[in-house]
C-alpha cells in the first residue's frame, strides 16, 4: 500500500513538472505569464518562466519578463505590507491576517509578509488570552456576589427548592471558575508575574478556598519573601559599596591634600596652604601628621601676619597710607579676624579721606 502512494506521489511530480514544461513550450507562453502577473500569482509566472526551452520563439524576452516580475513582486510585497498595517491600526486583525495569507499563496518566500503574519498571529494570540482571562475574572466576580445573595435567600426562606438549586448550580461553576484561575495564577507565578499571580489566586480561594489553590498562595507568599529579601540584600550590598567608594574618594583626595599642603608650605604659599586645611576638615578629623602639619602652618601665618603688620606701620610712619593698606590687607587675608589690622586700614582711610576733602577744598578756591 505505501509502495502504491509512492507511486502515485512521483506520477503526479512527474504529470506537473511535464504539464509546466508544455505550458512553457506552447506559443503563448508569455501571455499565460502576463495573465498570472495580473492575478498577482508571481510565483505561479516565475515557475512557468523557468521551464521555457532555449528554442521558444520569445525566449529573448524570458530574461526581460523574470526581471520585471520580480520587480513588479517587490511593489506586491510593500503594498501589502502598508495595507495589511493600514488594517491592523484600525482592528481588522482578522481580515489583515486572510491578507497577509493570500499574499503568501502568490509570494511564498516573502520573508517581510511571513514575518508580519507571524507577528500578527502573536498578537492576536496574546490579546485573545487576555479578553478571556479578563472575561474568566469579571464572571469569577459575578459568581462570588451572586453566591452570596443566593446563600442568604436560601437562609431567608428555606425550602424552596429552586433557589437552592440555583445556589448549588452556581456553586459548581465557581468550583470550574476557581480551577481555571489558579490555573492561570500558576503560569503567572511560573513567569514570575507575582501581581496577577497574587490576584487570580487570590479570586480562586474566594470562589473554592481547596488544598490546592491554598498551597499555590503559600507558595506565592513565599517567591515574594524571598524575592523581598534578595531586594533588601541587594540593596545593602549597593550601599555598602557605595560608602566604600565614598570611602576610597576621600581616602584619595587627602592623599592629595596632603600632598599640595607640604607644596605650599615648602613654597611659602600660605594661603593656598590655608585653603587645603580647610578642605581638610571637610572630609573628617585631621590626623597626627595633619595636625603637626596645621600647627606648622599656624606658627608661620602668626610670623607673616605680624611682619605684613609692621610693614604697615612702616609705611603708615612714611605717609605711605596705600602702601601701609595694602601690607595690612595682606595681613587680613592670611588672619580675617585680625582687629589689629582691621584697625590699622580703618586708621588709614580715615586719614586719606581727609587728605581728599583737604585736596578738594583747596581746588575750589583756587577756582574762586
Amino acid at each position: 500500500m505505501k509502495s502504491t502512494k509512492l507511486v502515485f506521489l512521483i506520477l503526479l511530480v512527474i504529470f506537473s513538472q511535464g504539464c509546466a514544461y508544455i505550458n512553457a513550450r506552447s506559443s503563448n507562453v508569455l501571455e499565460k505569464v502576463n495573465f498570472l502577473v495580473e492575478e498577482d500569482r508571481y510565483e505561479k509566472a516565475q515557475a512557468v518562466l523557468s521551464h521555457v526551452p532555449e528554442s521558444h520563439t520569445d525566449y529573448s524576452s524570458v530574461s526581460g519578463l523574470i526581471a520585471r516580475i520580480d520587480k513588479q513582486a517587490i511593489v506586491y510585497e510593500q503594498q501589502i505590507l502598508e495595507e495589511g498595517r493600514a488594517l491592523e491600526k484600525v482592528g481588522e486583525w482578522y481580515r489583515a491576517k486572510q491578507y497577509y495569507q493570500t499574499a503568501l499563496k502568490n509570494i511564498p518566500d516573502s520573508e517581510k509578509i511571513n514575518s508580519a503574519f507571524q507577528a500578527l498571529h502573536f498578537k492576536q494570540d496574546t490579546r485573545v488570552d487576555a479578553l478571556e482571562l479578563d472575561l474568566l475574572v469579571l464572571q469569577a466576580k459575578w459568581l462570588s456576589n451572586t453566591i452570596s445573595i443566593q446563600k442568604e435567600l436560601a437562609l431567608i426562606t428555606p425550602g424552596s427548592w429552586l433557589k437552592e438549586s440555583r445556589w448549588r448550580r452556581d456553586k459548581e461553576k465557581s468550583k470550574k471558575i476557581a480551577e481555571s484561575l489558579a490555573e492561570r495564577g500558576r503560569v503567572a507565578l511560573e513567569q514570575d508575574d507575582f501581581f496577577n499571580a497574587e490576584k487570580l489566586l487570590s479570586l480562586a480561594s474566594q470562589l473554592n478556598p481547596s488544598p490546592m489553590i491554598v498551597e499555590s498562595q503559600l507558595l506565592l507568599a513565599k517567591q515574594q519573601q524571598e524575592i523581598k529579601n534578595e531586594k533588601l540584600q541587594s540593596q545593602a550590598e549597593n550601599e555598602r559599596r557605595q560608602q566604600q567608594v565614598v570611602i576610597e574618594s576621600r581616602r584619595k583626595m587627602r592623599e592629595i591634600l596632603n600632598v599640595s599642603l607640604l607644596e605650599a608650605i615648602d613654597n611659602h604659599d600660605l594661603t593656598k596652604a590655608l585653603d587645603y586645611v580647610v578642605r581638610l576638615k571637610l572630609l573628617g578629623n585631621l590626623n597626627e601628621s595633619e595636625i603637626a602639619l596645621s600647627h606648622e602652618l599656624n606658627l608661620l601665618l602668626d610670623k607673616q601676619v605680624k611682619e605684613s603688620i609692621a610693614l604697615g606701620v612702616e609705611h603708615y610712619g612714611l605717609g605711605l597710607y596705600m602702601k601701609a593698606i595694602g601690607a595690612w590687607e595682606n595681613a587680613l587675608a592670611l588672619a580675617p579676624d585680625n582687629e589689629q589690622a582691621l584697625e590699622h586700614i580703618g586708621r588709614a582711610e580715615r586719614i586719606l579721606e581727609k587728605l581728599q576733602r583737604l585736596r578738594d577744598s583747596k581746588k575750589e578756591v583756587s577756582k574762586q
